[in-house]
């Protein structure tokens, strides 16, 4: 250490002018450089939420759902609003995301919920008791939390942003506008062409986080009809584990076609169907955030990139 001290002060130079211009040259601008470099990523993290849009649409769907549940025949409910939830997730969790589900955003949206009473109603022999609710605010929920006076702040801080840029949809590899082409396979769903998360790698909408992706997610109406993408023999028609309500269909040549999350099966296990036959209808079964189909195309067993059939 000693060795190493004597030969930066061989260095320094002699007079105070110029030691002055050495330490503005070797020490100052470096500091400022690297100050204006990661000042961008880090005033980013620190002002933004750090939430993908899939993630986004599991706490609007997670809002509405909690709130739905607050309105009766003597109540007109209350709206749970879903930045707030995202802003507290953001603080909590340290702005990963990935720790985020639905059970716990649900917890969360609940505990801006408030009974504050009933009304009770003669039906009948018996007498039916109809909550009133109360909307929490947000320092009475972050209270609950325990959060400390820097984490509401920071909950603050966030909530004064224009929450807008994260209902933004992310591109697909397809264009607005775009309508399937139809050769080998038939399109499954009639005039919905919405993609809202394509194949491949994802931001997981349930459980956060990156995962594969198998199929692609088409938006439509709760109750559309779904039909076979080719002709072919129902090879599994039921509950499926994620897949929710799903039947799965093989092919002559090689595919099979997976169509999932559905709210009603139309189909029975060994049946044989037409291209164009309606095999059940759109739900939200499973591990869906939301009414829509999940549409897969396997060759060979291995999962493809359905949209590469209709292009």
């Amino acid at each position: 250490m000693q060795v190493l001290g004597k030969v930066l002060i061989a260095f320094l130079p002699d007079d105070l002018g110029s030691a002055l211009k050495f330490a503005l040259l070797f020490i100052f601008i470096p500091i400022v450089f690297l100050m204006l470099v990661f000042a961008g990523p880090i005033t980013a993290y620190e002002k933004i939420p750090l939430v993908s849009y899939e993630q986004v649409q599991m706490y609007i769907s997670t809002a509405e759902k909690v709130s739905e549940n607050t309105k009766n025949h003597y109540s007109e409910g209350v709206e749970v609003d879903w930045k707030e939830l995202v802003a507290i997730d953001a603080v909590r969790f340290k702005q990963d995301f990935g720790k985020a589900n639905l059970h716990e955003i649900e917890e969360l949206a609940k505990m801006f919920i408030e009974i504050t009473g009933y009304v009770e109603v003669k039906e009948g022999d018996d007498v039916a008791r109809y909550p009133i609710y109360r909307l929490r605010s947000v320092d009475e929920v972050m209270n609950m939390l325990n959060f400390t006076k820097e984490q509401k702040d920071k909950v603050k801080e966030f909530l004064s942003i224009d929450f807008s840029v994260f209902l933004d949809s992310p591109a697909t590899d397809i264009s607005s506008g775009w309508t399937p082409v139809e050769n080998e396979l038939k399109w499954p769903l009639s005039g919905g062409y919405t993609i809202t998360s394509g194949f491949g790698t994802r931001i997981d909408p349930v459980y956060g986080g990156e995962r594969y992706h198998s199929g692609i997610d088409i938006a439509v109406p709760l109750g559309t009809p779904v039909k076979a993408a080719a002709d072919g023999e129902v090879v599994y028609a039921g509950w499926n584990d994620g897949y929710g309500l799903v039947v799965f269909i093989w092919h002559n040549n090689n595919l099979e076609t997976r169509y999932a999350h559905l709210s009603k099966i139309a189909v029975n296990k060994g049946q044989i169907v037409r291209a164009g036959d309606v095999i059940g209808y759109v739900g939200s079964t499973g591990k869906s955030t939301g009414p829509h189909l999940h549409f897969e195309v396997r060759n060979g067993g291995k999962a493809v990139n359905p949209l590469d059939f209709f292009k």
